[in-house]
This record gives C-alpha cells, sequence and structure tokens, in this order.
C-alpha cells in the first residue's frame, strides 16, 4: 500500500529492524543518522541506543545505566540529534541535561546540572529539555520543553548567548516546546505541541510565521533540499512533507491500515525513507519503523 501523495509516496518496510535474538523495543522517543548513514534509536528501555544500518541490521549499543532504565536513576530519554561531526546530542528530560556524545558512546560535554530543574521564571537551563538542532552556522539551539516553554541558543562552542519563549499561545509563546529543527537558511522551526502550531523564528528568536495544519506536532526534520517533515502526534497520528514555505506536499496517517499508532520523533536518510519512532503502551506503539520512498 502506496502512502501519501504526488512525488512523495511511500511504503512501510516489514520486518525493519532486526533486533538482537531476545531484545524487545521499548518506548522509542526519536532517531538520528549519522554520516554514513547510520540510524540511531534513542529509547526509554533497557538499551538506551540502537543503531542500524538502512537494511535494518543491528550494529552496537550503547548508553546503559545513563538513561532508559536502571535501579538507580529516573531518566526520560527525548530528543536526539546529530551534528554535521558526527557529535551525538541527547535531551533527559527528568534529568535537565543535555550531553554530547562520540558516536560510540563516550559523553564529551553536559549542559544543565542533573536532576535540578533550571528556575522557569528566569528561564534557567533546564526544566525538561526535550531536543537539539543545529543551524548552519554552527550554532545550535536547546527547546525547553515541558517546564520552561523556551528556545536556548548556544555558539557553536557551547556558550549560552541567548533565550526567548514564555508560557501561553501568542505568536513567540508556547504551550509545550516538544522539538525543535533548524532549515538550510537559518530559520528555527519549533514544535508548540499543544497549541497545534509549529512556529517559526529567526536566528535571534524574532517571530516569522506560524504554521497551523498539524495537530500536536512531535518533531520536525530538514533535509539537505530544504524540505520539511513532520510528525503529529494527533489524530491517529500523521506524517507531513512541507515545502519550506509552508505548503503541505504529502502527508499520511495511522489510519491508513495502522501504519502509525503513537508516533513522536523520526529522521529522514539521503535516500528519503522516512524513520518513524513511536512510544506507546502495551505491544502497541513501541517501535521504530522504516518507510520506503518509491
Amino acid at each position: 500500500m502506496a502512502l501519501g501523495q504526488g512525488d512523495y509516496k511511500y511504503e512501510l518496510v516489514d520486518g525493519w529492524p532486526k533486533l538482537p535474538e531476545g531484545w524487545v523495543f521499548s518506548l522509542v522517543s526519536d532517531a538520528a543518522i549519522d554520516s554514513k548513514g547510520r540510524i540511531f534509536a534513542f529509547t526509554r528501555g533497557k538499551h538506551p541506543i540502537i543503531v542500524f544500518d538502512k537494511e535494518g541490521n543491528f550494529i552496537t549499543s550503547w548508553g546503559y545505566g545513563e538513561f532508559g532504565i536502571s535501579p538507580h536513576l529516573v531518566s526520560q530519554s527525548h530528543g536526539i540529534f546529530i551534528g554535521p561531526d558526527d557529535k551525538v546530542y541527547l535531551t533527559d528530560a527528568f534529568q535537565h541535561v543535555v550531553r554530547r556524545y562520540s558516536l560510540l558512546g563516550d559523553m564529551e560535554r553536559e549542559w544543565g546540572t542533573p536532576g535540578v530543574a533550571g528556575v522557569t521564571y528566569y528561564r534557567r537551563e533546564y526544566n525538561m529539555p526535550t531536543g537539539v538542532a543545529i543551524a548552519p552556522d554552527g550554532c545550535f539551539y536547546v527547546s525547553d520543553g515541558y517546564g520552561n516553554r523556551c528556545v536556548h541558543k548556544y555558539s557553536p562552542s557551547g556558550e549560552h548567548l541567548l533565550s526567548w519563549g514564555e508560557a501561553g499561545s501568542g505568536p513567540g509563546q508556547f504551550a509545550v516546546v516538544h522539538n525543535i529543527g533548524c532549515d538550510k537558511t537559518g530559520r528555527v522551526l519549533v514544535c508548540d505541541r499543544e497549541n497545534n502550531r509549529v512556529q517559526i523564528f529567526d536566528p535571534d528568536g524574532k517571530h516569522m510565521e506560524t504554521w497551523t495544519d498539524v495537530v500536536a506536532p512531535g518533531d520536525v526534520w530538514v533535509t539537505d533540499d530544504n524540505t520539511i517533515y513532520i510528525v503529529e502526534q494527533g489524530s491517529s497520528g500523521r506524517v507531513g512533507v512541507w515545502s519550506p514555505e509552508g505548503e503541505l506536499i504529502s502527508r499520511f496517517s495511522g489510519t491508513e491500515g495502522g501504519v502509525l499508532q503513537a508516533p513522536h520523533g523520526l529522521c529522514v536518510d539521503d535516500e528519503g525513507s522516512i524513520y518513524v519512532a513511536e512510544i506507546g503502551g502495551g505491544d502497541r506503539g513501541q517501535r521504530l519503523q522504516k518507510f520506503a520512498r518509491v
């Protein structure tokens, strides 16, 4: 069954990926792709980071005791972003931290204080951060998140530059800053989930426009040609493809054969295939799926 419309149609790849014997997915929060085309799943289970090739073959896993299930740690794995230099940025909402790792799981830097929430009134870093995105100039942004409801900007060396946002439903205000992305012109796209919109800002945090044809947007991904992909958690789950100008090009939903159950994050490889991370309950929506472009 072909999903989507026009030049952006997809087919679900059955049996992708192949987990090691005895392993199961548990609450796959997000996914990202490195420079070699390997797909990194960020989960809230026993195996926090699981890495696959495009064919779905298992490569490695890491992050034990730092994310997901741990006898000594309350954690909520949330967002993963891999930069052009293959540095892996992970956000932990419950620990209130953002960490940068090597591809093999060596932690290189940490922002925030583990277990200590920042003061919302002052937009202190962090109160349940959710995602990271890197701009073309090397600056990066953190969506912060469930508690602070703001965005932080950092220099390429990781120094804090500015913050913007507050609770509300007006321009530049947020209900939940659920994840974030940057397009190739430097615009910052923010998933304002409970307000059912994606807000777009310039690099200095000035509001530019708002896209409202979305229901509970959970994550955004921008490809090299500046095509924008948005996963929606509402309306039984949807994945949409957008032009940089905000034109909806293609969309498919969970009502089409139950192909989506609880979408939460996504990434897109250089062949145009979409990988959707799902967090559901019981035996529904705890998986990472591949939709190949046809």
